[in-house]
């Protein structure tokens, strides 16, 4: 039931595949010359525990944890031992008590918890501020025994709020907020389903239900066609919500999930199929502000998957550079990056869908295989490269007209983190993500953009070509500071991506 970075990403990729070198178009005309900018690294920290972290090594679709006013939320670890005497219910891997968290110019928040429970998370961030997330409730789930409850809550004004769960339900997860404070998410039931959507992600065999909590009160969504289940994912601004549906009983033998699933866009209380590309799995991965849907879905016989575009009632392929991929982000501009194969399937390659064009974003160096996870409206785009089985990983940045960038660049000779994924990127151009250190403890990272003419290591702003300076020292991480705590932590609900095949 915990989460394991490595596991995730290795997820995420869809397969482990072979290091064939490919070279990328994108890195062949992308005008290497034009100046790149300086960032500074800034290392979260913890909240007094081992690690810290951010919604998006775990996730099944792109979650807005990083707004245009530069601030960032994930959770982190703090020194207390997790409540539960059995490891597999932890709710990190290494069994210590994680809090949600709210960073802003350098300054970390704990978002505390409900009354009674040990551990919260957050997975969305509104444009205003609010959080969406996750919090134990300190009491015993009696249909899933050993677990402790988990409520989806809201945190508004320095206040967290519990949503509740629908029908009678003991577990809920909030997914995603808007400035509006609607609240979208899942909730199980208490109706014993062996086909539940939850139950093939976390283990919860209950059936599963997709809400829309705004001003106090929980709706269920409903479901498409015949189906039992259903999870709301994505939220935005002007309410619109995507997620997935089972559409009726028949089986599916090409999704993560039991039955034949489909994605959905629900406004106003209409709930609409987005279609299919014809195969029995469709699974949305980001709404945009004007509502278009960017995800995964099976061609016709189950064996291939390719990105998809939905757009005013219609859904495209987006193609891809010879074999499977999936879109995973879109900006306001309907411009999508995630990944794609060449045919053969052998490595998987950064891409972004832009004009009906697809293009391979390249990888830092002789890096084989890599991953776009988010990109933000001046078409910059974060994501990781590395190894085909996606074990040494280089987080990187990609911009219109310049090279790809290794985001190690920006770590000054001081510190031993190494950036292995980023995650998230705002239109200011500040990029968050995970790194870490040699003995293998993750913290969340964010770089901040470093005005123009900084020079190298000037209030820590470096570039991507500044040499080390062997005389420094080495730098400590982050301890507690006075009214701020440092953060850490991988969750205990397991792994899950919808391009990995049970």
């Amino acid at each position: 039931m915990k989460k394991n970075p490595t596991v995730a990403i290795i997820a995420i990729a869809f397969f482990a595949v072979l290091a064939i070198p490919l070279q990328s178009a994108a890195q062949e005309h992308s005008g290497a010359h034009k100046r790149h900018p300086r960032y500074k690294l800034v290392d979260l920290g913890t909240f007094g525990g081992p690690e810290s972290f951010l919604y998006g090594w775990d996730h099944s679709h792109f979650a807005h944890v990083f707004n245009n006013e530069g601030t960032l939320t994930g959770w982190a670890e703090t020194p207390e031992r997790d409540p539960s005497s059995d490891p597999n219910f932890c709710w990190d891997l290494d069994c210590f008590v994680a809090h949600a968290y709210r960073w802003q110019n350098g300054r970390m928040r704990d978002l505390g918890t409900l009354q009674g429970g040990a551990s919260s998370d957050s997975r969305w961030i509104s444009e205003n501020g609010l959080i969406a997330g996750d919090s134990e409730n300190g009491e015993l789930d009696p249909l899933n025994p050993g677990l402790l409850q988990i409520r989806a809550v809201l945190w508004k004004g320095g206040q967290i709020i519990e949503l509740g769960s629908l029908e009678g339900g003991y577990d809920s997860l909030a997914h995603a907020v808007n400035s509006r404070g609607q609240v979208v998410g899942t909730s199980l039931t208490t109706v014993s389903d062996p086909d539940s959507i939850m139950g093939a992600i976390y283990g919860w065999p209950q059936q599963t239900r997709g809400f829309l909590w705004e001003n106090g009160s929980m709706r269920d969504l409903g479901t498409l066609g015949s189906g039992t289940n259903a999870m709301a994912l994505m939220l935005n601004e002007s309410g619109q919500v995507a997620g997935y549906s089972y559409t009726g009983p028949d089986p599916s033998s090409g999704c993560p999930f039991p039955l034949v699933t489909a994605s959905f866009r629900w406004q106003k209380g209409t709930m609409l199929d987005l279609g299919t590309l014809g195969g029995t799995c469709t699974l949305v991965s980001d709404l945009n502000n004007r509502g278009q849907v960017v995800g995964v879905s099976n061609l016709a016989g189950d064996e291939t998957r390719h990105p998809f575009f939905w757009q005013q009632g219609v859904i495209r392929d987006l193609s891809t550079l010879g074999g499977e991929g999936a879109a995973i982000a879109v900006n306001e501009a309907g411009i999508a990056a995630g990944w794609s194969n060449p045919e053969g399937n052998a490595v998987t390659r950064p891409t972004m869908w832009k004009d009906h064009h697809v293009i391979d974003l390249g990888t830092v160096g002789s890096d084989p295989c890599g991953i776009a996870t988010a990109l933000n409206s001046q078409s910059m785009v974060v994501g990781f490269s590395g190894d085909c089985n996606f074990d040494d990983l280089n987080a990187f940045l990609w911009e219109p007209g310049r090279s790809i960038v290794d985001l190690n660049d920006f770590v000054p000779p001081n510190s031993d983190l190494h950036l292995r994924v980023a995650w998230a990127i705002n239109d200011r151009g500040e990029i968050a993500g995970l790194g870490r250190f040699p003995d293998g403890v993750h913290h969340a990272f964010v770089l901040v953009p470093c005005g123009d003419g900084v020079p190298t290591d000037h209030d820590g702003c470096r570039g991507p070509r500044d040499q080390p300076d062997a005389t420094a020292g080495k730098l400590q991480r982050p301890t507690l500071q006075p009214g701020f705590q440092t953060l850490s932590g991988p969750r205990r609900l397991q792994a899950f991506h919808p391009w990995h095949q049970r």
